[in-house]
């Protein structure tokens, strides 16, 4: 993470780095979060709640970027983390509405997708299926 500057001039703290490591069983995810101006903080979260602070995170910004002005047309690409991805569930909610399911370690996120978005992944999919299973001659 970079080290940000609070546009209102409020001086809040913000997160300047955050460093993590893992419970030799598993059982504990902890994170040392360093902050602008004010001194580090050690969190400790259980494994099984991380798919809640990952949902909350997602969420938040979500609405943040929503709340933002639109990027510029020349804006550089936005960086991307590269996750191992365990498991992809394509299904229909009750109410009709095509999902994703995503699971990421032990953190399963859900995206609603539009048809039209889905079928797009879709053929992506199979496209690139079909191109990696062709054995070359």
């Amino acid at each position: 993470m970079s080290t940000h500057q609070e546009p209102s001039g409020r001086g809040l703290p913000l997160v300047v780095q955050v460093a993590g490591d893992i419970a030799p069983g598993g059982e504990i995810i902890g994170l040392q979060v360093e902050r602008s101006e004010q001194g580090p903080v050690n969190l400790y979260i259980r494994t099984e709640d991380v798919k809640y602070l990952v949902s909350l995170l997602l969420n938040l910004g979500c609405e943040a970027k929503r709340r933002q002005a639109p990027p510029k047309v020349d804006a550089p690409p936005t960086e991307a983390i590269p996750l191992p991805l365990d498991a992809i569930n394509v299904g229909q909610s009750d109410g009709h509405q095509p999902f994703l399911l995503l699971e990421v370690g032990i953190t399963s996120l859900m995206f609603m997708v539009s048809p039209t978005c889905l079928e797009q992944v879709g053929q992506t999919m199979l496209t690139l299926s079909a191109r990696s299973s062709v054995a070359p001659s």
